[in-house]
């Protein structure tokens, strides 16, 4: 390329000035040398000029004067820029030639121009050099204009951001940072992205170094094409961005040295960061054993394929162990890319499943509950381990549909067989029981369930469950055989016991007029006892209605009157018992019905008969808002506190209760289902007190 000169010429007279700036450059240039002149006409814009461009010569008038009337020759020199001065106002052609060598010597004699200019175009790097204070360009190289697609002199007047390409983040701001770091630390090397001559983006890499060029101090800009080496560094970039973001841990290897690590590998052996663990030798994180079991593993797969995978277990820093699958490729140079996925979490999901697996298993083996799946595309039929026990085949039977239906009983089969073809055919469900028998000859009931899979709209696959119910199958029949015994016991109670008795009273009441003073007493114990048991049949007729699921209604019933009535029945029963009722009976109807004096009744009957001697049971009752209560307390010798739940044989689904007897066990059952309740306290000093509660159901 060729060099270029600077030229400012500086002159008041205009004419003259501007006849130089034309001539000046056709006699100081030749094919090695372009010439660009510039003129001015007064002192203040030769300043300017200095500052803020490249001048390679100054050519200025000897009339031309400073602020201090000195010459501007004189003045100027201490700038480092050569001067050549003149002083005829109309000079010859011959003149101007001669102005011109002139010029052309004192430029070749001056740092940073002509020969040293030939060194500024001959590196093949972009070169370009800027004002240290405005960044206005002063000079540049071919090669800069080349990177920018244009010619140099159109360049000159250009400041950073005017060739910045519209990247986000790069602004003036940034570009005066870098020149700052630039002066504060002597260079600056950094990427900045250009407008290239197609409009494209292209980034270049700038080095900045402050240098004193002719006697001032300016920026000089290295600049080189980077575009290509930025992308590759972009993907690169990305790739490791894509790397560190996989859930697995990613390394590569040489020498046995990890020479790249992202940070999930650096997780799962317990660094901080991905950096502590690149330069760590593999073997490391293996005993001495599984180095060299890994080496004989591996070597093959490696040698013939390239790749190997397996799961092994790591040590970590801190001396744990992690479980990871471990994937090794080869790479060229006796390098590797090993890839290892954290098994903790699928170890022990492995770990719950198997759990419930198990805990599964053990509740289809309590429950007698087996699960079946029926798939229609395939058609093939699954059974659960349960549903083969409760089959009594094998663990390794496989079952088909037909082979299910024949161990139905033949009157199910064909009701099974329809419910299962309208599960199937229009996804009706179906739960119902059948009677079967197992491989084994067993006869069990059985409760199946069905329901429809559906996928797209349409049936895939029928589930369903299966359960043994024999035991409650069995239960169920043996209470329906208890109820008939029931029934049978109350049909005697009401009409055999109940008649006989009527019979007797009627009779003793006859003989109320052929007794002596001396028999009516024991004739009126006679009736009373006969009339007593009447009432009882009519109670026990309501009680064994109520066990066996029947419901009597409740009504207001005169507590103080029944008291009464039970009281009187008992004293005369026994007469070596002392019967205290404390204050006065609440004149309150509670709700209950006849059943109730059964509940006085045994209740008073069990206190007498669980005290040796003479007992004294007290009777007393409280109204308190919606409830009564009635305390009935023995003097004997108590009941202790484990037993006081069990006296009334509570859960107890029959008559053998472990309490302490049927009385008890039946006072339970009826308060309860008058709505009331009923427990046991200790009597001060000794004995036991039963606490009943009944609720109000209006005054009387």
């Amino acid at each position: 390329m060729n060099e270029r000169l600077n030229v400012l010429i500086a002159d008041e007279n205009e004419p003259l000035r501007e006849r130089l700036a034309d001539c000046l450059p056709e006699v100081v240039g030749d094919g090695d040398v372009t010439v660009r002149a510039n003129a001015v006409a007064d002192t203040e814009a030769v300043w300017d000029a200095l500052d803020t461009s490249r001048i390679d010569c100054l050519v200025v008038s000897t009339r031309m004067t400073d602020e201090h009337g000195e010459p501007l020759s004189a003045a100027v020199r201490v700038e480092g820029v050569p001067v050549v001065s003149y002083t005829r106002t109309d000079p010859s052609d011959i003149d101007i030639e001669n102005l011109g060598r002139v010029v052309y010597d004192a430029a070749r004699n001056t740092v940073g121009s002509l020969d040293h200019r030939a060194l500024f175009e001959a590196v093949n790097v972009g070169l370009a050099v800027r004002d240290l204070d405005t960044l206005e360009l002063v000079d540049i190289n071919q090669q800069y204009a080349d990177l920018l697609g244009s010619d140099p002199d159109s360049l000159l007047d250009t400041l950073p951001m005017d060739i910045t390409a519209d990247v986000p983040g790069y602004t003036a701001e940034r570009a005066r940072a870098e020149v700052d770091e630039a002066v504060e630390v002597g260079k600056n090397v950094f990427q900045w992205p250009i407008e290239g001559s197609s409009g494209d983006v292209v980034w270049i890499r700038v080095g900045l170094t402050v240098a004193e060029l002719s006697g001032r101090r300016r920026l000089i800009s290295t600049v080189e094409d980077v575009t290509e080496e930025h992308q590759r560094e972009r993907e690169l970039e990305s790739l490791k961005q894509a790397v560190d973001s996989v859930d697995a841990g990613v390394t590569i290897t040489e020498d046995s040295v990890y020479t790249y690590a992202n940070e999930a590998a650096a997780n799962i052996f317990g660094y901080a960061n991905a950096d502590d663990l690149v330069g760590t030798e593999w073997t490391n994180h293996y005993e001495d054993w599984e180095v060299e079991w890994l080496r004989e593993l591996v070597r093959s797969d490696l040698e013939q394929t390239g790749q190997w995978q397996g799961e092994v277990r790591v040590r970590q820093l801190s001396g744990g162990e992690v479980p990871v699958r471990l994937s090794i490729t080869v790479l060229s140079g006796e390098r590797y890319v090993v890839v290892f996925q954290d098994l903790t979490e699928l170890k022990e999901r492995e770990r719950e499943l198997e759990r419930s697996r198990d805990l599964l298993e053990r509740t289809q083996r309590i429950s007698k509950v087996g699960g079946w799946e029926y798939d229609l595309e395939t058609d093939t039929l699954a059974w659960t381990t349960q549903t083969k026990r409760i089959h009594d085949v094998s663990l390794e039977y496989e079952p088909t549909l037909e082979d299910t239906i024949e161990f139905f009983a033949p009157e199910d089969r064909e009701d099974l067989r329809t419910r299962f073809e309208r599960c199937r055919d229009d996804g009706v469900p179906w739960e119902e029981e059948f009677q079967m028998v197992t491989a084994e000859g067993r006869e069990i009931w059985v409760r199946t369930r069905g329901e429809p899979v559906i996928r797209d709209g349409r049936v895939v696959a029928l589930r369903g469950t299966v359960q043994d119910v024999t035991d409650r199958r069995t239960r169920e029949q043996e209470l329906e055989r208890a109820n008939a015994e029931l029934e049978a016991l109350n049909r005697i109670v009401r009409h055999d016991i109940r008649n006989d008795m009527t019979v007797i009273v009627g009779w003793a009441e006859l003989l109320s007029d052929h007794v002596d003073e001396d028999g009516r007493d024991i004739l009126e114990r006679i009736l009373s006892t006969g009339r007593h048991t009447i009432e009882i049949t009519e109670v026990a007729r309501n009680l064994i209605e109520t066990m066996s699921g029947g419901v009597v209604e409740a009504h207001p019933v005169s507590l103080s009157d029944t008291l009464d009535r039970e009281l009187a029945s008992l004293r005369h029963a026994f007469p070596q018992a002392t019967f205290d009722v404390e204050g006065d009976i609440p004149e309150v109807a509670v709700r209950a019905n006849p059943l109730l004096a059964s509940v006085f009744g045994n209740v008073l009957n069990n206190a007498v008969k669980h005290t040796d001697g003479d007992p004294t049971i007290t009777i007393s009752a409280t109204r308190d808002d919606d409830v009564v209560e009635v305390r009935i307390a023995d003097d004997g010798p108590g009941i202790p506190d484990s037993r006081k739940e069990l006296v009334f044989g509570k859960g107890e689904r029959g008559l053998d209760s472990s309490g302490t007897g049927l009385g008890l066990y039946l006072v339970y059952n009826m308060v309860d289902s008058f709505g009331g309740t009923v427990h046991i306290e200790d009597n001060d000093p000794s004995g036991t007190t039963v606490v009943i509660e009944l609720p109000i159901a209006s005054p009387t």
